[in-house]
């Protein structure tokens, strides 16, 4: 059924209950006139007056919600003929909302009605109107991946930075699903690369969390700041040595990444790359200038990661790279004392014979 005939439907059944209840008004004013004296009905009318002006009042309401709500509909379902004819009507508002903050536009970019996107625009409606989830239009069409209707937003002066119940933005959403051109295209319409959402996070931090390599490039090459910690203390390049993955990590060194910032317990992404045998990442990170002996909040550094996890491998990198050996934790254990308690005695063996060495 054509909605806007379904909604003209409703409105004639609530303005008929309407009628009915202006009848039982009119009927208790005859029934005021017949038991009344002069003074008594005029009073009765004023008041029965005042009651027709809000009932119709109602009726003027009624009728212009409805209207509204059919143009809504139409939008939602992309009826592009039915759209247009109610803008014309200069009877609709442009930039009604329903109980859930949908306008036509968000309702439209929803679905990804780029025809009825376009009859909007020409009507001039705010581009930035959020719904009850913080989305807007632009937001909206960069969850379906839609460029065409992104590219006709911006040109047209969406806002790029708005930023959804989550602190999200398109780029922030585009970036997480891995929409590459997506992120490309905001990137290129000029999107603050920097904003962080409700836990902190960046656009970049977000990349690295999750993998995207290509989007991570993107980012930094277009400028994102390396550094920005997330509500954990979480850096990209964090993000990125805790997941494994090497490439990424290597853009951020290369990139020039701070390797030695911590996160909220104290750990540095050479910590982290000791303590899960990320060998390579380790040596990355080694090669870069990573500080080796920083602590984490339990006083335990790379060092004594790797000894008591039983990474020989890794603690003869971090040993040729000049690692303090001695270093004691919060419990006043060193290295060996920790490879000890867990019964790795090559390691034990070498940490000792690297002792001797030095103090002889």
């Amino acid at each position: 059924m054509n909605t806007v005939f379904f909604y003209l439907q409703v409105s004639i059944k609530n303005l008929h209950d309407s009628i009915k209840n202006l009848r039982v008004s009119i009927k208790n004013l005859y029934v005021s006139i017949k038991g009344a004296g002069i003074t008594t009905f005029l009073q009765t009318v004023k008041y029965e007056r005042f009651e027709e002006k809000i009932l119709m009042d109602f009726i003027s309401n009624l009728f212009g919600r409805d209207k509204n709500q059919s143009f809504l509909e139409a939008s939602k379902q992309g009826q592009t003929e039915n759209v247009e004819k109610l803008l014309r009507s200069n009877k609709v508002d442009v930039n009604y909302q329903d109980a859930y903050g949908k306008t036509a536009l968000i309702s439209a970019a929803d679905k990804g009605y780029r025809d009825v996107i376009g009859l909007l625009i020409e009507s001039g409606p705010n581009l930035d109107l959020q719904d009850e989830n913080g989305n807007t239009a632009l937001i909206s069409a960069a969850k379906i991946e839609r460029g065409d209707i992104i590219d006709l937003l911006v040109k047209n002066g969406a806002d790029l930075n708005f930023q959804d119940e989550n602190g999200e933005t398109a780029l922030k959403f585009a970036v997480k699903v891995g929409y590459k051109n997506i992120a490309d295209q905001l990137i290129d319409a000029g999107t603050d690369l920097n904003i962080q959402d409700e836990n902190g996070e960046t656009a970049l931090i977000c990349a690295a969390d999750r993998a995207h390599r290509d989007i991570a490039e993107l980012l930094i090459k277009a400028g994102a700041d390396l550094n920005i910690q997330d509500n954990s203390g979480k850096t990209a390049l964090v993000a990125a040595t805790k997941i494994g993955h090497k490439g990424i990590v290597e853009l951020l060194v290369n990139a020039g990444a701070d390797l030695n910032l911590q996160d909220k317990n104290g750990n540095t992404a050479l910590i982290y790359a000791a303590d899960r045998g990320y060998r390579d990442i380790v040596n990355l990170l080694i090669e870069g200038g990573a500080s080796l002996n920083i602590p984490d909040e339990a006083g335990l550094t790379a060092l004594m990661f790797s000894a008591q996890t039983g990474r020989k491998d890794i603690v003869e990198l971090l040993i040729k790279a000049g690692a303090d050996i001695n270093i004691e934790d919060k419990n006043n254990k060193t290295a060996a004392d920790l490879a000890a308690e867990v019964g790795f005695e090559e390691i034990v063996d070498l940490l000792t014979s690297v002792r001797t060495y030095s103090s002889s």
